[in-house]
């Protein structure tokens, strides 16, 4: 089974998955159904027959459990209109060994929604803090290198932020989306049709007053600094070329992407209308976690250790906000993305409706494209030289030449006399012509351009010699088996070579009998 593994092709083919759906061993197989979906989906998104509902972009360190929970509550539902969600989360969708670019770019450029999960931990690492006020801040609370990473500056010291990669391209892809009349984005190849931000606060605390409830996002944004307003080189550079070389963008369209700044990436996705957690009702009586789910307890982070909505935090509670989300938090987390499901749901169904309508005005636009080729490039066709006897659509024709009659014909003919064998004769020979006038049938008037421009009447038929009785008549041409004759009609033919043919008939006929033959 491992060598078998080894030579599997691709993790998405459809071979590698009918293999492992095949696999001896259980444990090898897909265990649930959802599981087998999911990799057969995947092979055809692969082929550009299918696309992912909603992409979801978060930062791992800070974000994973609610990515995973949305992932679990989301993936597999059915909308209102019908469409079955499929989720597209790097942490379940990226196959070992698979490259990472690879796997993300197949997500992205192949999916409807684009959920981007917007909290302090996703936007602190983009802003800046400002010099003069830096020490100031930090003492405030506000981190210096929030989840570990050091702030963008705008500058060419700036490390690569895959999080602020993802918000570059998925701007990029939307606003080409809007402006299809441009040429420059004529082949893009994405499919995003609409973007809707998930805005994430900073969950308290135990001991706070609305444990373990989440304070407001804008509150927290940025984690005190500003965001650059010129481009991270590193970010927009990986950006740009992803674009060009995975999206089809021409060199101008990726380069107009290369020169987008920190701040309007930001702000242009927190400028749309999204989902704001902290405003759903509190309750976690009913909420259940599932054994993965649990396994996220510990996991995250939960905001900035800093004193905000007029509440002090004690030396123990700013210890808490820096660690992992715990149980509480973590139902709370659930409860309000299972209050959003429909929201999610009708975002989804306006994506499916929009790409049906773009798909029917493609359609409505390759038909017209074409007749109006189709038109162009007939009046572009050469003129006609000379005059021409026969004409159509396509061009000029030739006169077709009469129907020649077949080489040889075959005439046959049968007789029956009392006593004897039955003997079969047969004529060999070319059927006879005659012509109207002295000049041969086949000679026609040469076409040179001189003459009548009318064509002339066609010649008349051939004459035939008188048909064999045993002709079929309604054709002309020999019966395809002989025709017995009454002994009155028979008759020897002139001219005709005879070939005896023995017949199966070892004794001859009766004369009794032989009189009352008729023609069948």
């Amino acid at each position: 089974a491992g060598v078998f593994k080894m030579c599997i092709p691709h993790a998405h083919s459809s071979a590698a998955r009918r293999a492992q759906a095949l696999q001896k061993r259980v444990a090898d197989r897909f265990q649930t159904v959802d599981e087998m979906h999911d990799a057969v989906y995947a092979c055809l998104i692969d082929r550009g027959e299918a696309v992912y509902s909603v992409f979801i972009s978060y930062r791992v360190a800070t974000e994973l459990p609610l990515a995973r929970l949305l992932f679990d509550c989301l993936n597999h539902t059915v909308t209102p209109g019908g469409h079955r969600v499929t989720v597209y989360l790097d942490h379940a969708r990226l196959v070992k060994g698979e490259s990472w670019e690879d796997g993300f770019a197949n997500g992205l450029l192949h999916s409807m929604c684009f959920f981007p999960l917007l909290s302090y931990g996703a936007t602190a690492p983009m802003a800046a803090l400002p010099p003069d006020q830096k020490d100031q801040l930090i003492t405030a609370g506000w981190e210096e290198r929030p989840a570990g990473r050091v702030r963008l500056e705008g500058s060419s010291r700036d490390a690569e932020d895959n999080l602020l990669k993802e918000f570059m391209i998925a701007t990029s892809l939307l606003e080409s989306r809007q402006q299809r009349d441009g040429a420059d984005n004529d082949n893009d190849e994405g499919q995003l049709e609409v973007a809707f931000p998930i805005l994430v606060g900073r969950q308290q605390p135990i001991g706070h007053p609305r444990y373990p409830g989440m304070g407001d996002f804008f509150a927290v944004q940025g984690g005190g600094g500003h965001y650059s307003t010129t481009p991270s080189p590193a970010s927009a550079d990986a950006a740009a070329n992803f674009l060009q070389r995975r999206a089809g963008f021409s060199a101008h369209a990726a380069e107009v992407a290369r020169c987008r700044s920190v701040s309007a990436t930001v702000k242009s996705l927190t400028a749309l209308q999204g989902c704001k957690l902290w405003e759903t009702p509190s309750g976690t009586t009913s909420i259940e976690l599932s054994k993965e789910q649990r396994d996220l307890i510990g996991r995250g982070y939960s905001g900035p250790p800093v004193n905000l909505e007029g509440v002090s935090l004690t030396a123990e509670q700013k210890l808490r906000c820096q660690g992992g989300l715990d149980e509480e938090q973590l139902k709370m987390l659930k409860a309000q993305v299972q209050f959003h499901v429909l929201s999610f749901h009708e975002i989804i169904d306006r994506a499916v409706l929009a790409q049906k309508d773009r798909q029917q005005q493609q359609t409505v636009e390759n038909g017209l494209g074409r007749l109006a080729r189709n038109f162009m490039s007939s009046r572009r066709r050469p003129p006609r030289q000379g005059p021409v006897r026969y004409a159509s659509s396509r061009g000029p024709l030739a006169r077709p030449e009469p129907r020649e009659p077949p080489v040889d014909s075959v005439t046959s003919s049968s007789t029956i006399v009392p006593g004897e064998a039955v003997s079969t004769h047969f004529t060999f020979g070319p059927p006879v012509f005659t012509s109207p006038d002295s000049s041969e049938p086949g000679d026609k008037e040469e076409e040179d351009g001189s003459g009548s421009d009318t064509p002339p009447p066609p010649p008349p038929p051939p004459r035939r010699r008188k048909p064999h009785p045993t002709e079929d008549l309604s054709t002309g041409w020999p019966a395809p088996w002989p025709i017995p004759l009454p002994l009155s009609e028979q008759q020897e033919p002139l001219g005709i070579v005879g070939i005896e043919v023995p017949s199966r008939m070892e004794t001859a006929l009766p004369a009794a009998v032989n009189e009352d033959l008729v023609p069948h």
